[in-house]
């Protein structure tokens, strides 16, 4: 019996091509079915979504007290690459399947989406729901986004080539007044000094990205222009100032997606914008918490995973011993309370002189 697949919140814009997979046991009609699959998928433009029984696993991790393939896996995840496709991490155990004296387990169903898929839903989520009469667990694919709350800030480089950010950091650190402790101070300045500096990007950005379509307009323009008549000077050096305006916006943008990837491809010299997306896509994926397993049950619901992960680490830094026991030992020289003071004293301006 093969296992029941669902997808969650797709808009219907979209052209969306699912496509239900329940392969054979033999291994020859398998790999007929891989290469079917790539040329359906060739055949109809859209976002593609594998899924169901590929009756294959990827690794030996996904086999559990039963056989595995290597030359089998090998082909599979051929396959998968051919086709241009990425899974995303399954939730709610590791295996799918179990034989019925329940010592083999498998990892046998999956969801396999295209990278256009994956580029419009990075943070979707697939996991594996209770097992009721069959043999495999359903799965589930949810593009239904997880509200986890506010994310980190980030700075990112290129923002310090953009023509009054500096100033605009200065004068805002300069101008902060706070009356309370120095450290209540310091969160209260970065937390203003992010948000201040938010509303001066979007407002930059908005004009930024009107000037880059004027641009480009005015760069098509000149070129339809010159198919019809010769160019005058002053229009050819107005259409390489365009150009040359139009690759900076995508020189920044490009670097963005560089320092988000995390990666360095070709030193940094490599333009393809689309590798460093992947890169992104494939880390968001792989490191977004969809779901935790607290006591046998699996759990999506962000308050409580938080909760969760609050009452685990605040157990590992507690305290083990309230009381602990003095160290008494005879004949040990130890300090002076003045002297103990004076180790964890700031230090004055005439110490930091005489040591430099």
């Amino acid at each position: 019996m093969g296992p029941p697949t669902g997808v969650t919140s797709l808009p219907l814009s979209l052209l969306v091509c699912l496509v239900n997979v329940y392969t054979s046991n033999d291994t020859s009609i398998r790999r007929n079915i891989w290469s079917n699959l790539i040329g359906i998928k060739n055949a109809m433009q859209g976002l593609w979504v594998f899924m169901g029984d590929f009756n294959e696993v990827r690794d030996a991790s996904e086999r559990l007290n039963s056989e595995f393939s290597p030359a089998n896996a090998e082909a599979f995840n051929n396959f998968i690459l051919s086709a241009g496709l990425s899974e995303y991490h399954m939730g709610g155990g590791r295996f799918t399947y179990i034989s019925d004296n329940g010592v083999k387990l498998s990892k046998l169903d999956r969801f396999l989406v295209c990278l256009g898929f994956l580029d419009k839903w990075p943070t979707a989520s697939v996991w594996a729901l209770s097992r009721e009469a069959s043999d495999h667990k359903p799965i589930l694919l949810s593009t239904l986004p997880s509200d986890f709350g506010h994310i980190p800030f980030r700075c990112f480089n290129s923002w310090l080539e953009i023509p009054g950010f500096l100033d605009l950091v200065k004068q805002c650190c300069l101008s902060f007044v706070f009356n309370g402790p120095a450290d209540m101070a310091l969160a209260v300045k970065l937390r203003w000094l992010k948000n201040n500096i938010k509303v001066w990007l979007k407002r930059e950005k908005e004009q930024s990205d009107g000037v880059y379509e004027a641009k480009k307009n005015r760069v098509r323009f000149l070129e339809r222009l010159a198919e019809e008549r010769e160019l005058l000077v002053s229009e050819q050096n107005e259409r390489s100032e365009c150009i040359n305006a139009v690759m900076e916006v995508d020189r920044r943008k490009q670097l963005d997606a560089r320092q988000k990837s995390r990666a360095r491809w070709a030193l940094e010299g490599d333009e393809n914008s689309a590798f460093y997306h992947n890169v992104i896509n494939s880390n968001l994926s792989n490191n977004r918490i969809n779901g935790i397993m607290i006591e046998g049950v699996w759990v999506t619901n962000p308050m409580e995973i938080k909760e969760h992960f609050f009452e685990f680490f605040s157990k590992q830094y507690v305290e083990p011993m309230p009381s602990r026991p003095k160290i008494i030992c005879q004949n040990v020289a130890a300090v002076s309370v003045e002297e103990a003071d004076q180790l964890i004293a700031p230090f004055s301006a005439p110490e930091i002189k005489d040591a430099i």
